[in-house]
């Protein structure tokens, strides 16, 4: 399926899901929807002095939605709260709300306890290499308790040629410019950017991307996440990577609208 051809089905497929765009973002600003992963009863990863995942990414999506809003972005959260929210439903309501991106936080874990530094991931269809499967596995696990679309559903499959055809290669994009960010904040050469079929990135209408943060099995790691001044800088790296990210990408409709707001403002 071409390019051409998928945006309408894009329209039809929105529709048939009840997602007509809601709240439009504000005028002369793109909107950035950010995912703070996993909250309520869906803990996420633990670190070895306690600290849940669920609480350290929804502590640093405040902290990026204020990074990003001071670069002249407007941004919002899929959870404001210790609340979980569907994996299928947090990519709908960034579609809802017209976004532009989608990032969604979470924290890393390996056996290894010395494994640091950051790994940014898009979607990918099949099943990936088998560590980004065994991740995604990970963080696909509370799926089962809001099931998403039925996968031979046609608006699924519409919505699969859609995130295919005319996003995975912004979305690899937009994560290799996160990744390099993250990667001198880390002081890592490189982890290198990823794909594995997580639930949370399919069905997005937008470039989506998925940051695994640090390690929160490394003790050092887990100690940087409740220091407000590194939850700071990597906000500030993912930051740099969405404006790295928009610098080089061709203007879209919408961010030509975008730039005409901005224009007759001045």
């Amino acid at each position: 399926m071409k390019l051409h051809g998928i945006l309408p089905l894009l329209l039809i497929s929105l529709l048939a899901q009840g997602q007509t765009p809601k709240r439009p973002p504000a005028a002369g600003r793109l909107l950035v929807f950010v995912d703070p992963g996993h909250g309520g009863d869906d803990h996420g990863a633990k670190g070895a002095k306690g600290l849940k995942e669920k609480d350290a990414v929804l502590e640093l999506a405040g902290v990026l939605v204020q990074e990003l809003e001071a670069a002249g972005m407007d941004a919002r959260l899929t959870r404001d709260s210790d609340t979980f929210v569907p994996l299928w439903d947090r990519a709908k309501l960034a579609n809802q709300a017209g976004a532009d991106l989608f990032l969604s936080l979470h924290l890393n874990a390996a056996r290894a306890r010395q494994a640091k530094g950051s790994e940014v991931f898009f979607l990918s269809l099949g099943a990936g290499d088998r560590e980004g499967a065994e991740i995604a596995a990970q963080e696909n696990a509370e799926s089962t308790k809001a099931p998403g679309p039925d996968p031979e559903n046609l608006v699924a499959s519409i919505l699969d040629d859609l995130s295919q055809e005319a996003y995975l290669r912004d979305s690899e994009r937009l994560a290799v410019a996160i990744q390099g960010q993250l990667n001198k904040l880390g002081g890592i050469k490189q982890r290198g950017v990823k794909q594995a079929p997580f639930v949370v990135l399919r069905g997005a209408a937008m470039p989506a991307v998925l940051v695994e943060t640090v390690f929160i099995s490394n003790p050092r790691e887990e100690a940087k996440l409740k220091d407000p001044q590194f939850l700071h800088k990597a906000a500030q790296a993912i930051t740099q990577g969405v404006r790295t990210y928009l610098a080089g990408t061709v203007a879209t409709d919408r961010r030509k609208a975008v730039q005409e707001a901005r224009a007759s403002a001045r």
